[in-house]
């Protein structure tokens, strides 16, 4: 097991996250308590991922503000994702979750990619957008540029940053958004 505590930069919160592996399965399930647009936020969350860190399920439940959520995402097969049960063809064949309040989702793409030093993927995640509580495909950059550290380029928000993480994956600094404060278990 490894736990991490992350603490938001860009405005107040906390997010609390532990990475447990079954036989067959990574788990990475969490809560984050943050301020969002004048309200305060409360979202449980929990990933499931293959042996080889695809993204096969995610549920986030909680409330912002006075508006509850209860959100299932899985993918049905290899193709075929559903939304609340709903089939969503624009997300057919992406292989990745991007819970777009916490940094701990980026862990699943950084340890699916496994990429060497100076080597690049592009990658479109299955992103839930927390401005419009929509879920939708994010075009990804990820660049491996030292042994803890990833350039990472957002292309639908023109951002760009180098992440670092700990010998896990897991996201040490996120610039501008969210700072590792504290960290246990198996590297």
């Amino acid at each position: 097991m490894h736990t991490v505590l992350w603490k938001r930069l860009d405005r107040d919160g906390h997010d609390a996250c532990r990475f447990t592996k079954t036989h067959d399965t990574w788990n990475i399930e969490g809560s984050a308590v943050f301020e969002h647009n004048g309200s305060v936020a409360d979202l449980a969350y929990r990933l499931v991922c293959d042996s080889e860190w695809c993204s096969l399920q995610a549920s986030v439940t909680g409330w912002i503000g006075s508006e509850g959520i209860e959100l299932l995402i899985e993918r049905d097969g290899v193709e075929t994702w559903r939304v609340n049960g709903s089939v969503r063809e624009d997300l057919a064949g992406l292989k990745d979750i991007d819970l777009g309040f916490t940094p701990a989702s980026n862990t699943s793409a950084i340890r699916r990619l496994n990429l060497s030093e100076g080597c690049e993927a592009r990658s479109t995640a299955v992103w839930l957008d927390t401005e419009d509580g929509a879920v939708k495909p994010l075009p990804q950059i990820y660049r491996r540029i030292g042994r803890n550290a990833y350039d990472y380029t957002s292309l639908l928000h023109d951002y760009r940053a180098t992440l670092t993480v700990d010998d896990f994956g897991v996201v040490a600094e996120y610039p501008r958004l969210w700072v590792m404060v504290l960290a246990s278990g198996k590297q």
